[in-house]
């Protein structure tokens, strides 16, 4: 019990912590016929042995009621979606997720999560993990990479040739891609059009891949998006106000 105390109050702090972030950043917008805006919502969960805290934005002000439902479900399910599995079912999972908007216009959102979930045993530690979700606002649609890259053949060449910054650090060093992910180009480009374990955000000026792996760790690579709008999609390109 004493060192479940111990948990929820590192989650606790963390998210405390992490919440100074949201706040900085512009949370009304105009778009989609009036002012949109966010709010701060919580999935909270410590039935039996859970521990888990996720937090979410919501928007709210569209003139689509419907729309804006589809939406936020969007936003929540993809929030929570590392809630679930062998651990969530035998009690035994700690979650704490906050988030940061990292783009927000009225036209799109993208929203980084940061935190560690996984399973509670003893002696180790709960894994460190980073998700990202991205919303069209006006189609409600939630995008993924290939909704946004037009050449993955030139994306795939601008990480192999640590054209993309590393922005992650581990014991104070940021790595570089072929340092971490060295692979073929080939087998580069099949690898992001697999999706499997990556992500992306942008915040309006770079353009930013997540990677997430099994050892405990992830990594973020950073590009600025004047360096790759040859290989994203024009009318994504249009909604960024570019």
């Amino acid at each position: 019990m004493g060192n479940r105390k111990k948990l929820r109050g590192k989650i606790t702090v963390a998210l405390i912590g992490m919440a100074v972030l949201i706040f900085g950043n512009c949370l009304t917008a105009a778009g989609n016929g009036g002012e949109i805006s966010i709010i701060r919502k919580e999935y909270i969960n410590e039935r039996m042995g859970n521990d888990i805290q996720v937090c979410y934005p919501q928007i709210q002000g569209l003139d689509d009621e419907g729309k804006e439902k589809r939406i936020n479900y969007q936003i929540r399910k993809d929030a929570t979606k590392l809630i679930g599995g062998e651990a969530y079912e035998k009690n035994r999972l700690a979650c704490g997720l906050d988030y940061e908007i990292k783009f927000f216009n009225g036209e799109l959102i993208s929203v980084h999560y940061k935190g560690w979930c996984g399973g509670i045993t003893r002696g180790r530690g709960i894994p460190p993990v980073i998700l990202a979700t991205n919303i069209d606002i006006e189609s409600g649609k939630l995008l993924k990479l290939n909704d946004i890259i037009t050449n993955f053949d030139t994306l795939a060449e601008l990480l192999v040739e640590d054209k993309f910054e590393g922005i992650t650090k581990w014991e104070g060093v940021a790595g570089t891609f072929s340092q971490g992910y060295g692979d073929t180009k080939e087998g580069m480009e099949e690898w992001l059009k697999g999706g499997k374990g990556l992500g992306w955000y942008t915040d309006g000026s770079k353009f930013v891949i997540m990677i997430t792996t099994k050892y405990w760790s992830y990594d973020e690579f950073a590009i600025d998006l004047s360096e790759v709008e040859d290989i994203l999609d024009r009318e994504f390109l249009e909604k960024l106000g570019r």
